[in-house]
């Protein structure tokens, strides 16, 4: 066995060899081993050039950025037009108060489509949702453009959400399908750091936009954005879903391969499954309330998301703007820190847990006890998905000082006199964000990879919920308990949220096991 089998784990070839002994490098695993240089992978590829597993590096990675603009767009496109509060309140005569209901009703929506999308993508496939979602979005940004009411306005930006959400839900769904879970962490986080800068890209775009060319130029720039995720998602990204992989060394369908392959592939459609829908279908993600460890992590992350990658984007206006007394432009610039923190945040994040991961599996393998079995069987009992939850603490406590920090210096702040002090402690919430973030939704789907697509659902489902709500009384908590002790519950909360990833480090394994 070469040096590269051991990349997995991180294990010496001699502890491999002896973990993974009834006849690794047989026949069996010669494709494997060709195409990836190693055969301790979960989950374990066929032989098939059209299986997704088996795409080149450059493919995959692709693909990756792709879905993850696609995610990125949904919640672009809903903060797009943050810095044109003012703008909307003036034109269609609506109150501060009620002009952030432009963005909280897709925030609503975000949470909801899914649930309606993925079995249909169990269906026709992937690719061809992803297209009707980008077409359709397109359509509907522009038509918002051209709305002349209120009601016309939010009911285009409905529809436009409806169709956009899917990247929500099916696109953890292709990143699973087309990574290994030595590489997961990382690949989940590229995914993470999108839906995250998403409400942060917008303001920052968008802010000058609005300034100088009026709020309707940011939707037509909504709309050419998503235009171009369906051509890309037409010429660049094959379908990934993959429902009857074979096992290693057995034959695989070439009418399959077939199909997949040439550019005549772009313009063939095909159904993956002809089953009845059926109402239970739609609600199945329900089923992870009675799965302990997809809770818990899902409101983890849903807690700190709320306080940091909802809050920050709806109170920079409303705090930042109105007491230095900024300028849309002007105050586009102040999500400039908040961007830094973010991808800072995942530079660190995705590795460092799948270098931690490995190194956790790595120990157990070099145990003396080992269990019988093939190479999947092997690293599939190394690997805990609660090793993910481990190092999600720092990013905790990195949101914790961040809103203690943003609260005190927003209340301290001369009015007009522009400082960056809050920015700094949004930078660094935002900072740690990304490494609860990604933390938590790995460890929810790798916890039961088998229903990936409920899990993906259900965590885009409570995320949305709670942030949808959240607007309705952090304005209250703002006004009547001034910045300071309205962040400090912020605070308090993610500190809450940090002990549910506790419990699931602690008792998660029981829980899995009896679920």
């Amino acid at each position: 066995m070469d040096e590269h089998s051991s990349v997995e784990t991180g294990a010496s070839p001699s502890v491999k060899e002896s973990a993974l002994h009834d006849g690794i490098a047989t026949d069996q695993y010669a494709e494997v081993l060709r195409r990836h240089g190693r055969t301790d992978l979960v989950p374990m590829p066929s032989d098939s050039p059209a299986d997704p597993l088996n795409w080149s590096s450059w493919r995959k990675g692709i693909l990756l950025a792709i879905v993850s603009m696609h995610a990125m767009m949904v919640v672009f496109s809903a903060a797009i037009l943050v810095p044109a509060f003012e703008d909307l309140v003036t034109e269609f005569g609506v109150t501060l108060a009620q002009v952030p209901y432009v963005v909280s009703i897709q925030i609503l929506f975000m949470g909801i489509a899914p649930i309606f999308w993925t079995p249909l993508s169990e269906r026709i496939g992937r690719r061809p949702v992803y297209l009707i979602s980008a077409l359709f979005s397109a359509a509907f940004a522009l038509g918002g453009a051209f709305a002349k009411s209120w009601g016309a306005l939010m009911t285009t930006r409905v529809f436009q959400v409806i169709f956009i959400s899917p990247a929500f839900s099916i696109g953890a769904l292709s990143v699973q399908e087309t990574s290994f879970t030595f590489e997961r962490g990382r690949k989940m986080g590229v995914w993470v750091l999108m839906v995250t800068c998403g409400p942060l890209v917008g303001p920052l775009v968008s802010g000058y936009l609005v300034q100088f060319k009026g709020w309707r130029a940011s939707l037509y720039l909504v709309s050419a954005l998503q235009l171009f995720l369906f051509f890309a998602h037409f010429f660049l990204a094959p379908e990934t879903l993959f429902p009857n992989r074979a096992a290693p060394g057995e034959a695989f369908d070439t009418e399959e391969v077939t199909h997949r392959s040439g550019w005549q592939s772009l313009l063939r459609f095909r159904m993956y499954s002809r089953k009845p829908y059926q109402a239970t279908e739609f609600f199945r993600f329900l089923v992870m309330f009675g799965r302990p460890v997809v809770v818990l992590a899902t409101l983890a992350y849903s807690i700190v998301f709320t306080y940091t990658v909802v809050l920050m984007p709806i109170f920079i206006p409303q705090l930042v703007g109105v007491t230095f007394r900024l300028t849309p432009g002007q105050m586009s610039l102040q999500f400039i820190g908040l961007l830094i923190g973010a991808v800072l945040g995942e530079l660190l994040a995705g590795p460092g847990s799948d270098l931690y991961v490995n190194w956790r599996a790595r120990q157990r393998l070099a145990a003396p006890a080992q269990p019988d079995g093939d190479a999947s069987a092997v690293i599939k009992v190394a690997l805990w998905p609660e090793d993910r939850l481990i190092p999600a603490a720092p990013g905790f406590i990195l949101v914790i000082v961040g809103l203690i920090i943003w609260g005190a210096q927003l209340q301290n702040a001369t009015p007009g006199k522009w400082n960056v002090t809050p920015i700094v402690g949004a930078t660094i919430a935002m900072f740690g964000n990304q490494f609860a973030s990604t933390m938590c939704v790995t460890y929810a789907i790798e916890s039961y990879r088998s229903e990936t697509k409920d899990v993906s659902v259900f965590i885009s489902f409570v995320r949305q919920i709670y942030g949808f709500i959240a607007p309705f009384y952090l304005s209250v908590a703002y006004t009547n308990m001034g910045d300071l002790p309205a962040s400090a519950l912020w605070a308090g909360l993610t500190a809450f949220a940090m002990l549910l990833t506790l419990a699931c480090i602690f008792w998660g394994p029981a829980w899995r096991q009896s679920a």
